[in-house]
């Protein structure tokens, strides 16, 4: 069976959606092919299940939370669909939305749902057709210029195809790197995959008493250990919160180090993961602090004060790394243990990475290189008539909705494009 349609978009997630609702408003019939039996997987797991959508900073500070090459190439598409576009548009749908201090948005409902809900209800008042459990298998292209899209029930021939499968992270959602093989195929070279807004699995793994236990507001630092200490350096660092977990640590700061950190630990550095306690401080004011602390409470015991420095369940761990006994009372605490205790909360070891793994990151880095799309209209220089969008591209930003902004933004110039160029 063959059927002869205008454009095919392949994968049904936000880049996907939003080119779909892109194109067809102009009157292009659209088929969106997903593998999944739902669209948007990713979407609903996305913030915790409560979707953080973009970020509500304006679009000059959003790109600069980029790399330079990756923010050169998303300025067109940031100012072309806007993050006021995006949530004036869900807004229409029902969907009520807020900013976070950190300037994260979410909706109202806190349900990504609501989220995935309109961004389907805008694509089928167009009239796009949406096929579930539809995974493409191969994209050829015809002499004729066309492609033909074989899936698992049919070949569909398209004039425009807008590849939208995402990167190789989260694999039961169903991104698993396939467009990554179709675009090699058709000519494009491929940045390696990598993770990036990644967790870390460390060694040794943390006690199962620390599991599940955040530490707020610190600094995460990735140190590549040399053969002296003197010789380690520091590789990536962050602050934010760090998560312990069961393999090792997550959390916004672990994230956004992963992605540097990897660069150094495939390549087989043996690299350290540090926690600065205390980042808004010197060493020299956090030891000022701990004297305070001692003649304000000198009949307190160590363990009572750096339960009160530290999150509770690692003081204990603290203090026998440093072989302090917990019950001695702080004015009987030498100067030489309370320096070593400050340069402990300074930088105070996880662990050494042992894996980065790909699958459980956000997004990942790699895939389509930007040089080989045109930034103004999302189309192939390789392939004319091919489009490229989302995470397939060679883009990853931080936490906080931007990745989520890329692909919004680039599947809408993606899908805007491929229409407009089917009626000129």
């Amino acid at each position: 069976m063959e059927r002869k349609d205008k454009i095919v978009i392949i994968g049904g997630g936000a880049a996907g959606m939003i080119a779909a609702w892109q194109a067809s408003s102009f009157g292009a019939k659209v088929i969106l092919l997903e593998k999944n039996p739902d669209l948007g997987i990713k979407i609903l797991i996305s913030g915790g299940g409560k979707c953080n959508i973009t970020n509500g900073t304006d679009i000059n500070t959003m790109l600069k939370q980029f790399k330079k090459n990756e923010s050169r190439f998303l300025k067109f598409a940031f100012h072309t669909f806007t993050n006021d576009q995006l949530l004036t548009i869900l807004l229409n749908e029902g969907v009520e939305t807020y900013i976070r201090e950190n300037g994260k948005v979410f909706p109202k409902s806190h349900h990504a749902e609501d989220v995935l809900k309109a961004l389907r209800n805008l694509m089928e008042r167009n009239g796009v057709e949406i096929l579930l459990q539809t995974p493409a298998k191969e994209i050829y292209r015809n002499e004729n210029g066309t492609f033909n899209v074989k899936t698992n029930r049919e070949i569909i021939t398209a004039s425009k195809v807008i590849v939208a499968t995402g990167g190789s992270s989260y694999q039961k959602t169903g991104t698993t790197g396939d467009g990554f093989r179709w675009i090699q195929k058709l000519g494009h070279t491929i940045v390696p995959i990598r993770p990036a807004l990644t967790p870390m699995i460390l060694h040794p793994t943390p006690p199962s008493l620390w599991q599940g236990t955040p530490i707020r507001e610190c600094k995460l630092m990735a140190i590549a250990q040399g053969p002296n200490q003197a010789q380690s350096l520091p590789i990536s660092e962050w602050t934010g919160d760090v998560l312990i977990t069961h393999f090792g640590i997550s959390g916004p700061a672990t994230l956004e180090v992963s992605r540097n950190t990897y660069l150094e630990f495939e390549k087989g550095v043996k690299i350290d993961m540090c926690i600065d306690f205390y980042p808004e401080i010197s060493i020299e004011q956090l030891d000022e602090k701990i004297v305070k602390e001692i003649s304000v409470n000198p009949l307190r015991s160590m363990l009572t004060m750096t339960e009160y420095l530290v999150p509770q369940k690692l003081a204990e761990f603290i203090l026998i790394q440093l072989k302090i006994d917990d019950t001695t009372i702080l004015n009987q605490l030498s100067k030489t243990d309370r320096r070593k205790l400050v340069n402990k909360l300074k930088c105070y070891s996880l662990g050494i990475v042992k894996d980065i793994p790909l699958d459980r990151g956000e997004v990942t880095a790699g895939g389509a290189p930007l040089d080989e799309v045109d930034r103004t209209t999302m189309e192939s220089k390789i392939v004319s008539g091919l489009y490229l969008c989302g995470e397939v591209l060679d883009i990853a930003g931080p936490v906080g909705g931007y990745n989520l902004q890329a692909a919004f933004s680039t599947g809408y110039v993606a899908g805007d494009h491929a229409a407009k160029s089917l009626v000129q």
